[in-house]
């Protein structure tokens, strides 16, 4: 039903009244548009021309009232039949009229509008960002130590010992080249960042301070639109990663590809009658009418290449206390508070395919229609240059907003200082396994030491239960690595040189003599023969400080340690001068020691990032039983 009023005149009478009408169920209205471009493969349309327009108001019933005396409100309902053809007609023409303007002003202003926004990111494509020019103009100054002020990756990656080995094992861990072995990211992406059914919510207001993205008012209607949510679906479907890559001292360069990214959007319409003074629809203490929808997209086949400057200040790094980072949700606040530098240099994003979007969750079923129509044919229309502007679109828009939003993002408030009620000793039950496992052995079941230690001893314990082909443990592999960087031989140690030496003064049963004692070039050799399975670190039940470990070495080869022992010697009748090669081989041995470790919290908790190889710094944190 709606209402409207009515003012008529004849000769020296005149007045006016109100009344209501009920549309017939059957009335419908169409059009036909036709959208104009030069081509649609490479430019968006532009034009838009109404070919036809049809509607069939029908009115089932007028009732007319309000013009004081009543009688001619009377006679109108009497004959309102008879009227019914009269305002029929000028409803279809009115209805055309709209609709056609429409087409011709409204359309033909936001093509436009699309067009000119579109035809920025059509260029042709340039040769490329250089990814390193944030690196090239910043002027670095030392750190507090006199050393380089930011964490060098290059110097990482070529380094030996125990940084080159990390790096080695970072860059096995995230690159992946065949979607079959599985990518571990997806794991810690479900783990640690997806919510519920694999979705990550994003707040709206990142995108737009503004309360609504359109605001619409014509004679028909005044009608606001705002994005309740934006849920993305697909962030653990990495197919292939090749990421970490330094290119430049400060500089990664990074390539993942995915397989989908499914993106909704939740909007919500506001639409109530015009207040123009010219408005057709009169209604101004109606209440507005309200449209909450989805609008749902997905692209396919995804690749993202792109190279972020990290300058990772480390002094703030070193400083870092480790009880501030063992809550693995603080970990990447915490990071951020160490850099001091951070820009997405170089972005590319290329789509193989766009599915249509589809609309749901209209009241209307008429509207539902209407708009799903509409939105698949707009996305025909512009699929081909969607595709096209993306690597630019990407690479300047952005990648600017993006290094907007991590240059607002963080902050020393994000990462949180050690707790300071936890003053006894480290319980590894509780540092070590999860809660379940930590109960089973008698632990009080809370977790004071966070998730992130926990984390990597549980892919630590799988690893060391993991067999190869031979039988042998997949550790191997950690330690060919590790050793390869100090030997260049896998699997063997060496330190060439005098490890030690001593001098001593001998008189025994008339024997005066000066012996001097020393060793060097120990090697130690097949090391990487261990057994499957073997137990590092393993809490026992009821002890809270007692760690198990069991390992058998030389499985597959004998285990060889040899070093060189020099002996010299002179007395009043005797002069020595010997150097002996010395070794032991070991196959098949089973070692197994019960420590008793027993670990301060609160020295730990506060134990700084920067001495985490240190090991005299560890062994400050034990009481005084070990």
């Amino acid at each position: 039903m709606c209402n409207f009023r009515y003012a008529y005149r004849w000769t020296i009478f005149s007045g006016e009244g109100a009344g209501n009408a009920v549309l017939d169920p059957t009335s419908n209205a169409s059009i036909d548009m036709e959208f104009k471009s030069k081509d649609y493969t490479m430019y968006p349309p532009t034009d838009v021309e109404v070919a036809e327009c049809r509607t069939d108001v029908q009115i089932a019933d007028m009732n007319f009232d309000g013009d004081g005396v009543g009688i001619l409100s009377g006679i109108l309902n009497l004959f309102e039949g008879l009227l019914r053809d009269t305002i029929e007609g000028e409803l279809n023409t009115l209805v055309c009229n709209e609709l056609s303007g429409l087409g011709d002003d409204a359309l033909d202003e936001f093509l436009l509008a699309v067009s000119m926004q579109l035809d920025v990111f059509l260029e042709p494509e340039v040769a490329g960002t250089n990814p390193l020019y944030f690196e090239d103009s910043l002027e670095l100054h030392a750190g507090s130590d006199g050393l380089p002020l930011y964490l060098d990756f290059q110097e990482m990656k070529n380094g030996t010992g125990f940084k080159g080995s990390a790096w080695e094992e970072l860059d096995k861990l995230f690159t992946v080249s065949n979607a079959t072995e599985g990518v571990p990211f997806n794991i810690i992406m479900r783990d640690y960042v997806l919510q519920e059914g694999g979705m990550l919510e994003i707040d709206p207001s990142i995108l737009s301070s503004a309360n609504s993205f359109f605001n619409g008012h014509d004679i028909l209607t005044e009608t606001s639109m705002s994005i309740k949510s934006i849920k993305i679906k697909g962030l653990d479907s990495f197919t292939k990663m090749d990421v970490l890559k330094a290119i430049g001292k400060h500089t990664l360069w990074n390539s993942v590809q995915l397989d989908y990214l499914d993106i909704v959007v939740e909007i919500e319409s506001v639409m109530k009658a015009s207040s123009k003074d010219d408005a057709v629809i009169v209604a101004g203490n109606s209440p507005p009418i309200k449209e909450l929808f989805t609008v749902d997209f997905k692209v396919t086949d995804i690749t993202v290449d792109f190279s972020i400057f990290l300058g990772i200040n480390l002094d703030t790094l070193g400083n870092l206390q480790l009880g501030s980072v063992l809550d693995m949700t603080f970990i990447f606040p915490c990071l951020l508070n160490a850099i001091d530098n951070l820009s997405i240099t170089e972005l590319s994003v290329k789509v193989e395919d766009m599915v249509p979007p589809t609309l749901s969750g209209f009241l209307d079923p008429g509207v539902d229609y209407l708009i799903s129509k509409g939105a698949k044919s707009l996305f025909h229309m512009y699929e081909a240059v969607l595709i096209r502007a993306m690597p630019n679109f990407f690479d300047s828009f952005v990648r600017e907003k993006l290094n907007e939003f991590l240059t607002d993002f963080g902050g020393a408030d994000g990462c949180p200082e050690p707790d300071s009620s936890l003053k006894g000793i480290v319980d590894f039950r509780a540092l070590l396994l999860p809660v379940q496992r930590s109960v089973e052995l008698l632990g009080s079941g809370d977790s004071p030491y966070g998730s992130l230690v926990r984390s990597i001893y549980g892919v630590v314990e799988k690893l060391m239960a993991a067999s190869d082909e031979n039988g042998l443990s997949q550790m191997n592999s950690i330690i060919k690595s590790m050793t390869s960087s100090q030997s260049n031989v896998q699997g063997d140690l060496s330190f060439p040189g005098e490890l030690f030496g001593t001098k001593m003064n001998v008189a025994l049963n008339g024997l005066n003599a000066a012996i001097e004692l020393s060793m060097k070039d120990l090697a130690v050799t097949n090391i990487d023969t261990l057994g499957a399975p073997i137990t590092l670190l393993q809490p026992m039940k009821g002890e809270s400080s007692v760690l198990n470990n069991s390992v058998s070495i030389g499985v597959s080869d004998a285990v060889r340690t040899s070093f060189t022992l020099k002996v010299m010697g002179k007395g009043d009748e005797v002069e020595v001068n010997n150097e002996l090669e010395l070794g032991i081989s070991m196959s098949n041995v089973d070692m197994i020691l019960e420590l008793l470790a027993e670990i301060q919290e609160e020295p730990f908790l506060q134990f700084p990032v920067k001495d985490i190889t240190n090991m005299n710094c560890w062994l400050a944190t034990l009481s005084g039983r070990f």
